[in-house]
This record gives structure tokens, sequence and C-alpha cells, in this order.
């Protein structure tokens, strides 16, 4: 996948996830469950105009102008979302070149002139630490190794 990439590394979730490995030969299940729910997280975001931490975004001058939503013009960015889901990993993200722009924010426009703010949609919440944590132990009590 290209454009925008974040990598997380959550322990408690790789701790789980290795309980899980234990137990079960294909993952795949796990983690795309898990991409379904952090690609849902993320598209709230979207709607919330909210950063994985919480804070609200930087409201756009074009948002400001016309009364739309920061980020979410015409939904490019947004309805670019997918996830792909391995035995052993999931990526989210998007493949739109502007995508990086957008989440660590940088100078663009000609001859870098514009200072965009970040605006990060990609990331995990509190939250999607939990949902995360209560996919995996879905999947244990179904593989029988916890009750």
């Amino acid at each position: 996948m290209s454009g925008v990439s974040v990598h997380i590394d959550d322990s408690a979730a790789r701790q789980a996830l290795r309980a899980l490995s234990g137990q079960a030969k294909n993952l795949l299940p796990v983690f795309d469950e898990i991409g379904g729910a952090m690609t849902a997280s993320t598209l709230q975001r979207f709607e919330s105009g909210t950063a994985p931490n919480g804070s609200p975004w930087l409201p756009s001058q074009r948002a400001l102008r016309q009364g739309g939503k920061t980020l979410v013009d015409k939904g490019h960015l947004r309805d670019s979302l997918v996830h792909q889901a391995s035995n052993s990993y999931v990526d989210i993200g998007t493949n739109l070149i502007y995508a990086g722009i957008h989440q660590f924010g940088g100078k663009t426009g000609r001859a870098g002139a514009v200072e965009m703010p970040a605006r990060p949609y990609l990331g995990l919440s509190d939250d999607d630490n939990r949902d995360i944590l209560d996919i995996v132990a879905k999947h244990l009590r179904k593989s029988g190794a916890i009750n």
C-alpha cells in the first residue's frame, strides 16, 4: 500500500495476539476483523473531525468558507481507506499521494508556500486498543484458550 503508512505497536495487543497465535493456525480472520474495526473507527474520525488521541482537528480554510467538514470536501480521502489482512498483520491506510500531508502536516503548494497543519486520522485511540483486545479475547474464547 503506498500513500501514507503509520506503524503502531501496542504491547498489550501484541501480547494477546501472541497468546492467540499459540492456539490458532490461521489468524487471518482475527486480523481481518481488527482491520474492519479500525477502518470503521478511522471513518468515524472523519465524521467527528478528531485525531486518534481525541483532539479536534484545526478547521480547514475550505471548511470554514463553505461550512463543510475538514478533510471531507468530496470525500476522496475518507472513501479511499482500506485494510489488508494477512495471517500475521493488518495494514490500514490509503494509496492517495496527498494523504501524508494531511496526516503529518508540512509545507505544500507552489514552492512550499503553504504550511498545512497535521490532522491525524490514522492511529489507535484508547477505545481502539480496547476493541482490538476484545476481538482477540473473543477469538481466544472461540479457540478454547480462555473462558
